[in-house]
């Protein structure tokens, strides 16, 4: 048996600017999915997923299933299918797989389980040679045409990269992306996130407003434009387009240089300047110091809330 695993992806600055052509700032958590798998000699893939039961399906049975939308089972065939058809030609195998990741959590762990998928058919296959870019890219399609639901690659490329992660989707077929050497556990600070709810339909609906901002620009992505045009714009864009979308499109230019700055900032080992930069918004993950992690713990659980520590 080899052992696998994928973290699960917080993103801390540049939330919903992927879809525009920005930049993300995430981590990979501490939580994740883990799996024992082995080769079986066969042309099945036999997996045990705890709390979901047992996947079995057939490699080279590629077409979607109706059944298996919004199910692990999609994002197996998914990813076994991204393999086939980009040349790779594996076997079946055998594995059980446990999650970390409570529900609600905010973390994704469906681009967990994409990224594991992923990871395990390279390293029993492959010698762990698919690149991480790559496995990030199946789990995006995987997810989009067999589960069922709209997603970026964002989650998927934290995954898969592991640690702190800064990627710039101005190419979005092509992001670069970095991995920044900078340890928060010796920063004497914690994440923590308190339970939440799906944000994917918030999250399409504010892709499809900042679009339409953008188109009257005369742009395809946000990411074109200069923000003082934006700005320059903003009354006439509030009046052809909507307060929500020019709100969400303000949006996307404070977040993208909040993520080009605090990436900026930690790769320099200065923490206090990327605290200052990140700001205290409700809708990321807090970041406190250790020594209060408890107190904060209690005071949410008071309100109704579980808390997770990421870091």
């Amino acid at each position: 048996m080899f052992e696998f695993f994928a973290g699960g992806s917080v993103i801390l600055c540049g939330k919903q600017t992927e879809s525009q052509g920005g930049c993300v700032l995430g981590i990979c958590t501490e939580q994740g999915i883990k799996a024992f798998a082995k080769p079986n000699g066969t042309d099945i893939i036999h997996i045990e997923y705890e709390d979901f039961g047992v996947i079995e399906m057939e490699i080279g049975d590629c077409e979607p299933k109706a059944e298996e939308v919004g199910t692990p089972a999609a994002l197996v065939r998914g990813i076994m299918n991204c393999f086939i058809e980009s040349g790779n030609i594996f076997g079946g195998f055998d594995a059980k797989i446990s999650s970390g990741i409570p529900p609600k959590s905010g973390i994704s762990s469906e681009s967990a389980f994409e990224v594991l998928i992923g990871k395990i058919i390279s390293g029993l296959f492959f010698e762990n040679t698919v690149p991480e870019l790559t496995v990030a890219k199946f789990g995006k399609i995987a997810e989009n045409d067999y589960f069922g639901r709209p997603c970026g690659i964002a989650n998927q490329l934290i995954s898969s990269v592991g640690g702190t992660v800064f990627a710039d989707f101005s190419e979005p077929d092509m992001p670069e992306y970095t991995k920044i050497d900078f340890d928060f556990a010796e920063s004497g600070y914690t994440a923590a996130l308190a339970e939440s709810g799906d944000e994917t339909e918030e999250s399409s609906d504010a892709a499809k407003e900042m679009a339409f901002v953008a188109w009257n620009m005369g742009y395809t992505f946000l990411s074109e434009a200069e923000e003082a045009e934006f700005i320059a714009l903003f009354p006439i864009l509030r009046q052809k387009c909507g307060e929500k979308a020019v709100k969400q499109a303000l949006n996307f230019f404070e977040e993208k240089r909040k993520a080009e700055e605090g990436a900026k900032a930690l790769e320099l080992g200065n923490f206090a300047e990327f605290l200052q930069i990140y700001g205290n918004s409700e809708s990321k993950p807090k970041i406190i110091k250790e020594e209060e992690a408890e107190a904060f713990a209690e005071e949410m659980e008071k309100q109704g809330f579980g808390v997770m520590f990421v870091l």
